[in-house]
């Protein structure tokens, strides 16, 4: 659902395509394992800000004493990272050298035209990432900007089943939530002294508004993820359908009247799927397979009092997960329920909140 892109076309549309991995295989080349270093170089395009029919890195794989990791293509045309890395250990990947059109010196501007972030659609483990931008605080003193994310998985099979636990997910990367961070990486004590003393003075190191990126990549870091005990690593899987710029919105483009009653955390294991239920306690769980003797008509009752709603309930929330990994903005409004009492009253004013505390019902 994209209103702006239908009534303006695609130059005002919420979301521009940056990389799209899948259908567009050139983009794939564009991306290589990072050795800290900016080289080959893409123009930016009105069209295609990536410059996707350049030459840029290619799929490389690196080994050692801290990483082992790769870049590769799955069989759906996906760009996967994947690997290891131990405790204190880190693999990251990068794209390459992205160039103005105006001016090759520079990175491409994604400020214009009121953009405020970046959307991506990701297949993981559940692990703590990092996207990092590179400007020319980079080149000059060794910063980058880093916004950490964490990513979805499935629950843990049951009974010993071999299935995978990445989950698609779509992320939205905020460009205020990029923070400055100096990279260990300098020629001289005197360039990471002068490196330091910049990053010290806010004034010398500028927010990030999405202006002159000349690198944009992912990163994991073993001190952020829990270790295997029994091989001493922390493994990572991050599959990349695409990356997007999106606008900011002064409103959401989605407005979701929900329910109070799912909890405001739910793990995978609270869902249940085949009884179309969200369990909240561990007895909850079992009661289905519990079989009572009542007659028609009170099991009727029972149904229209407390298995509907719980019913709704659960596509409630399915509603929920639907707009979350649509990458549209949108607010959730999770109400109790709804009154028959005149707007104007207090009932009738709702409150944005991120807890689940003095909830009550709504006018209609």
């Amino acid at each position: 659902m994209n209103v702006r892109h239908s009534d303006y076309g695609p130059s005002q549309a919420a979301k521009r395509t940056l990389f799209k991995f899948r259908k567009r295989p050139a983009d794939f080349g564009l991306f290589g394992i990072d050795d800290g270093s900016i080289d080959e170089g893409v123009d930016e395009d009105d069209d295609d800000w990536t410059g996707s029919r350049g030459s840029g890195s290619s799929s490389k794989a690196v080994a050692t004493s801290l990483a082992q990791c790769e870049w590769t293509k799955n069989k759906f045309g996906h760009g996967v990272f994947t690997g290891k890395v131990d405790r204190y250990g880190e693999a990251a990947l990068a794209s390459a050298r992205l160039r103005s059109r105006n001016d090759p010196e520079l990175g491409i501007d994604l400020s214009v035209g009121g953009f405020a972030g970046l959307v991506c659609r990701i297949c993981s483990d559940g692990g703590v990432y990092e996207a990092f931008v590179r400007t020319e605080a980079f080149e000059r003193l060794g910063v980058e900007y880093v916004c950490e994310f964490k990513t979805a998985s499935k629950s843990p099979p049951s009974g010993g089943e071999n299935r995978s636990r990445d989950k698609f997910s779509t992320v939205r990367l905020e460009f205020k939530d990029f923070l400055p961070r100096i990279r260990p990486q300098f020629q001289t004590k005197e360039d990471e002294e002068d490196s330091r003393e910049a990053l010290g003075k806010s004034g010398n190191i500028p927010k990030f508004v999405g202006k002159d990126i000349r690198q944009l990549g992912f990163r994991f870091r073993g001190q952020s993820n829990p270790l295997s005990w029994s091989s001493g690593f922390s493994r990572f899987y991050l599959a990349l359908d695409f990356i997007k710029v999106y606008r900011g919105q002064p409103e959401p483009e989605f407005v979701y009247l929900s329910d109070s009653r799912i909890p405001p955390v739910v793990n995978d294991g609270m869902v249940k799927h085949d009884i179309k239920r969200l369990i909240t306690n561990p007895i909850e769980s079992s009661q289905h397979d519990v079989i009572s003797l009542i007659d028609e008509k009170e099991a009727q009752k029972i149904r229209d009092r407390e298995d509907r709603s719980a019913e709704e309930t659960y596509y409630k929330y399915m509603g929920e997960e639907m707009i979350k990994q649509s990458g549209l903005s949108y607010t959730i409004i999770r109400v109790a329920g709804y009154n028959e009492k005149q707007a104007g009253t207090d009932s009738s004013t709702v409150r944005l909140q991120k807890m689940n505390k003095d909830i009550f019902p709504v006018s209609r």
